[in-house]
Parts: structure tokens; C-alpha cells; sequence
């Protein structure tokens, strides 16, 4: 499927049907769906405008005949994106990070390395050592951490420094 709009777009899009529908039956589930969805647009559109300065020219703007960009990667087109996920205190997030063709280099973005792990914040870490140091068992960490939202935590991955 092509995308013809950027993904902070359609998320806004979301944000704004949530608005016009109002908090419903559960209000405590809407305003958590809400604050996800708050975050995911934040962290997108700081990926989307990153890639729009490294790239040196916003989307859908032709850049001018033999002129290279502020960083001269060359010619580079947009070419989709791929997705990644984060993991906040609000839950996995899921965001699109753009990709780049006929480039001299591959974008790779300053806020999420290039690494093939789930990416985790600080609270997360927090809450995992805070439960360690507080004497909870690894199986107790583990329900924890999936009861908040925060996705499987492995025995591995919770050992790991």
C-alpha cells in the first residue's frame, strides 16, 4: 500500500476522531488511548522533521536544478518507511521511521539507533530495578511489567546491564 500522507497525519487524524466522538463509556481507557496516541504523534513528527533536515528539503518540496543539500548526501528520495517500536511509560509505541534511496548514505535517526531491539525509556528501567531492589521475583517482574502495558519482559532482557 502507498502512503501518500505521513504518518503524523494520520495520527492526528485519530486524535482528532477520538475528540469528536468524546470519552464514551470508559473514560479512563479513552484518555489513556489519547495520551499513547499524544506521545506517538510527538515523537513522529520529531522523526518526520529530522528526516525533512537531513534530507534538506520538506516533503513534496522539488529542490532546485544542480542544487545538493545542507549536508550533501546527494540526490536522495523519499522511498516509505519502516516501522519501530518504542516502549513508554504509556505503553509500546509503535513509530514509522523513514527511509531514504539513490543517497550516499542511509538516514539513520539521532533519537533511535539502528539497533534491532525493542527501544525502552528510563521509566521503564526504573520500574524494573525498583522491583528488583525491592525484593520481587523475576516471574513478579514479569507479570508487573506485562499488567502495566509495558509488553513481555524476558529474563534476559530484565538481567541485561
Amino acid at each position: 500500500m502507498r502512503r501518500t500522507v505521513p504518518p503524523s497525519a494520520e495520527i492526528e487524524a485519530r486524535i482528532e476522531r477520538m475528540l469528536s466522538v468524546g470519552v464514551g463509556e470508559s473514560p479512563r481507557e479513552s484518555l489513556s488511548e489519547l495520551a499513547r496516541l499524544g506521545a506517538r504523534l510527538i515523537i513522529q513528527r520529531a522523526v518526520e522533521d529530522e528526516f525533512d533536515a537531513w534530507l534538506g528539503r520538506a516533503r513534496y518540496e522539488r529542490r532546485p536544478d544542480g542544487e545538493r543539500g545542507l549536508q550533501n548526501y546527494g540526490d536522495g528520495l523519499r522511498n516509505g518507511f519502516r516501522s519501530r517500536r518504542v516502549q513508554t511509560a504509556e505503553g509500546e509505541l509503535s513509530i514509522e521511521i523513514p527511509q531514504v534511496r539513490q543517497a550516499a548514505e542511509t538516514f539513520a535517526s539521532k533519537l533511535f539507533p539502528r539497533t534491532p531491539k525493542l527501544l525502552r525509556t528510563e521509566p521503564l528501567k526504573a520500574l524494573v530495578i525498583g522491583a528488583f531492589v525491592r525484593g520481587l521475583s523475576m516471574r513478579d517482574v514479569e507479570s508487573l511489567c506485562e499488567q502495566a502495558g509495558l509488553g513481555k519482559l524476558s529474563r534476559t532482557t530484565a538481567s541485561a546491564p
